[in-house]
């Protein structure tokens, strides 16, 4: 079934198996045909052909075969029947209370997540924004106000029986458009209400009575369709259902079915989450939620409405169903939206209050939903988080002003509006911004963005910030400040089940080392912190997830920078596991344990010059000591089947082990173990990387990072001969990987050298191995990425030394004609690239799909 459009919808019901009955295809072709009418608000046989489809569906007029489909399209009609009747009242009456003036928490453009647009409900991923044509659309629309004989009232009265009825229907995706249904006619219902409110067009007494009492009959059914929610809502939360400590699936022995239990419980939630938007009533009075169910906002355990927050809280935070989890979450994202509609202080207290049990109930679910396993909970927690903190920003900026000087001027406006929260809400803001997902990585960025200000640093400077002209330093004010909590979560995180989780934490850790640690304001903020950060990041050394190993690995190099006393005990342990990653299986490993290597160098001066010297000495040779293979038979060992037929397989979204074997509690979404010997072919790969960090980092005594530590010709020349030397081997098949890395580094150790130097004493030594691998006429097998690697390393060197100094060396061995062809090759690219409409430029990106590309 397609439900992204009506017409579609209705199309759908043709081609169901086994096929529906005639009446029903019947009537979906009449509504089809009715469809184009430029006025289906007036059109009664369009809104009694709606309820006669919904009846066929629900059995009411019919002794066959029950179908839900008929049932699910009439819902999907009625949603965009009704919208479109909302969008027909003045815009006066479709805004939100605190929209319509001043335009304060106008979020309405985030859409329902639900299918079907606008509103503010969080259900089901990002939301896609409106297009300006859209939007453009909306502000013209045409002003339509209903009679007192509309068709639409007819429906208001028939649907409340219908929802009610099917809140709790045995088909998903029939409770799902129910919860559709539910939004839309409640935003209807409040919207009338403010249009007749507000109205004075309407001069005829009689109709006025007329709209009046259906309105009124309207909030009625309203009403009884949210007691129905909450009934349904009640009886799903008093069922028993496993805690997610004891399922079996975090458990890692087995899985756990998770629907059986509650049934119908997240679209309940759904539903609940589009009625509550949906009540778009002015200035606290009728049709405003929290004005007509204030009890349910503020009701302690023991009070008669007592189990809805806490209900909530449990499916946020307790409950083992992911999706629940998610719904619970979308819900208290629009209560929170409620009281900041009704501009009532009263109302926006349940939100400052720190006593309030709305408040806690909100802390206690950031908490669990900020730092829940699944990427779609965390998801739903950022959309949350992100609307809690602007509604506690709006409401001190409105008590407070928007003068940046203030009795708490030495913090941010965001720990002045969050007050208790901050040391529970900053460090899972700060850590999200690095979590795998890309929707939440991105999502938190710019909420870190919206809450700080983008404008306190410069527009290339992502992460932390901080400036003079920022009140309490911006966001990194506010980390250092709170560097206690933030460093004990950080630590906890790199102990975490979820690997994803543990890379996001070591991450963070490195940024608080090169942002925090380097900055002469804030450094001190986090010295009595670096030991407990060390020591976590150690444990992770040990990780089974290799992006983990990775990330700890760099973040350790970056301590060394910034607090080099404070990891001089550490640094005998932190040199044995950097030498290890230095010759690990996975090549990004390697380089960037050359690179943690390379900033313990500057850290630390010619005493670790001398140690990072005698580890390249050693590994540089080490590829003669691969065993000899030929291609064929590392082609054979690659596809044997015995080596890859019995293991445990995994879907991604099982929260089965998948990072050390035997189930040991480890859990993620993707397996990162690598457990085949290392190979000795890999320690040379290792040292090509820290040769190329230290000839970058320290060529010459203009161009160092540190004044005592020069590597001189006298030291670099032996070990980059013995490289040349190594780098012709080619009695083993990875040997074309080997040379592969040393034409992506070198170009970077010629530019640091610079162009005398290097073409000198260096170019030789390399000339005659380049000429082999620009392309494959010797018949030497090179594989296609090492003959495009020696062409780039080419056209960069010639770059620097010139074009025709690097053709007049390869013509020396007569290698001028591979050169002239991979030159050539290079300018068709860059033609290519400059022509319009054949290269998609960054400007061009949307996270929407790819342009489309001319021809």
């Amino acid at each position: 079934m397609d439900f992204s459009t009506v017409d579609r919808a209705l199309t759908s019901l043709s081609r169901r198996h086994p096929a529906l009955p005639d009446e029903v295809l019947n009537l979906s072709k009449h509504l089809l045909e009715l469809l184009p009418s430029e006025n289906l608000a007036e059109n009664d046989d369009y809104a009694r052909s709606i309820i006669h489809l919904i009846e066929l569906g629900s059995g009411a007029s019919s002794d066959a075969t029950v179908r839900w489909e008929p049932l699910a399209v009439g819902l999907r009609l009625i949603v965009d029947y009704l919208e479109k009747r909302t969008s027909e009242l003045p815009q006066s009456a479709q805004l939100s209370a605190a929209a319509d003036e001043a335009g304060d928490y106008n979020d309405e453009d985030e859409g329902t997540g639900l299918g079907t647009g606008g509103g503010g409900v969080y259900a089901e991923g990002p939301r896609i924004p409106k297009t300006a044509a859209e939007t453009a659309a909306a502000l013209t629309q045409k002003e339509l106000p209903p009679t007192s004989s509309a068709p639409v009232f007819q429906l208001m009265t028939e649907l409340p029986t219908i929802l009610n009825t099917n809140v709790e229907h045995a088909e998903p995706r029939v409770r799902s458009l129910v919860a559709q249904a539910v939004g839309a006619y409640a935003r209807y219902a409040t919207s009338l209400l403010n249009w007749l409110d507000s109205s004075t067009d309407i001069t005829d007494a009689s109709e006025r009575n007329k709209l009046q009492l259906a309105a009124e009959h309207a909030q009625v059914g309203r009403r009884n369709i949210h007691a129905t929610i909450l009934l349904s809502l009640k009886s799903h939360l008093d069922m028993k259902e496993p805690s997610r400590e004891n399922n079996p699936s975090a458990a890692s022995d087995g899985a756990l079915d998770d629907t059986t239990g509650w049934r119908a419980l997240e679209t309940n939630l759904h539903a609940l989450a589009s009625y509550v938007d949906g009540c778009v009533g002015k200035n606290g009075g009728d049709g405003s939620y929290v004005n007509e169910e204030a009890a349910l906002f503020d009701s302690a355990d023991t009070d008669e409405n007592g189990w809805f927050l806490t209900g909530l809280q449990h499916c946020c935070v307790v409950h083992v169903n992911r999706h629940v989890r998610a719904a619970a979450a979308a819900v208290l994202g629009v209560l929170i939206k409620s009281c900041m509609r009704s501009r009532d202080p009263s109302h926006e207290d349940l939100l400052v209050d720190e006593d309030s049990p709305f408040r806690l109930v909100l802390k206690e679910t950031l908490k669990g939903t900020l730092a829940d396993n699944w990427s779609q909970v965390r998801m739903a927690g950022s959309v949350l988080g992100r609307r809690f903190v602007q509604a506690l920003l709006k409401i001190y900026k409105s008590r407070n002003g928007d003068d940046e000087d203030g009795e708490d001027e030495d913090l941010t406006v965001f720990e002045s509006a969050a007050g208790d929260l901050v040391p529970m809400l900053l460090p899972r803001m700060c850590l999200n911004r690095f979590y795998l997902a890309q929707g939440v990585k991105l999502y938190s960025q710019e909420t870190w963005k919206e809450v700080f200000g983008s404008h306190t640093h410069a527009a290339d400077e992502d992460g932390l910030h901080s400036s003079v002209e920022s009140r309490g330093g911006g966001g990194m004010g506010a980390v250092a400040r709170n560097a206690a909590p933030l460093c004990r979560y950080y630590s906890k995180m790199c102990d975490a089940d979820n690997h994803a989780v543990r890379e996001a934490a070591c991450q963070g850790v490195a940024e608080l080392a090169q942002k925090v640690g380097q900055h002469p304001l804030y450094a001190d903020y986090l010295s009595p912190y670096v030991n407990m950060l060390l020591q976590a990041l150690l444990m992770c050394f040990h990780d089974e997830s290799w992006p983990v190993r990775d990330e700890a690995c760099l973040a350790c190099g970056t301590f060394c920078i910034a607090y080099a006393e404070e990891c001089r005990p550490e640094l005998p342990t932190l040199f044995e596991r950097w030498t290890e990653q230095l010759t690990d299986q996975i090549w990004s490993v390697r380089e960037d344990a050359a690179c943690a290597l390379g900033d313990a160098v500057t850290a630390y001066g010619p005493e670790m010059l001398e140690k990072v010297l005698a580890v390249i000495r050693k590994s540089l040779p080490a590829a003669k000591d691969q065993p000899p293979m030929s291609r064929e038979e590392y082609k054979k060992l690659q596809n044997d089947v015995s080596a890859h037929t019995g293991n445990q397989v995994y879907s991604c979204g099982s929260l089965a082990p998948k990072l050390r074997k035997g189930g040991a509690g480890r859990i993620g979404c993707s397996s990162c173990v690598v457990d085949r010997p290392k190979q000795p072919w890999e320690a040379t790969d290792g040292a090509i990387y820290l040769l190329r960090e230290l000839s970058t980092r320290f060529p010459n005594r203009d161009d160092t990072e540190r004044e005592d530590v020069i590597l001189g010709d006298n030291i670099l020349l032996p070990l980059m001969t013995e490289l040349a030397d190594v780098a012709r081997l080619s009695h083993y098949p990875q040997s074309d990987d080997l040379r592969t890395t040393l034409f992506k580094q070198l170009p970077q150790i010629a530019e640091a050298m610079g162009k005398r130097r290097f073409k000198g004493l260096y170019l030789d030594l390399f000339i005659e191995l380049l000429s082999k691998n620009l392309d494959d006429r010797h018949g030497t097998g090179a594989s296609q990425l090492s003959i495009h690697a020696a062409g780039q390393c080419c056209e960069e060197i010639a770059k620097l030394i010139g074009f025709g100094i690097m053709r007049g060396r390869l013509e020396a061995i007569g290698c001028d004609d591979a050169f002239d062809s991979v030159m050539e090759e290079r300018k068709r690219e860059q033609a290519m690239i400059a022509t319009p409409g054949h290269f998609i430029g960054r400007e061009a990106f949307s996270p929407f799909g790819p342009p489309v590309v001319s021809s």
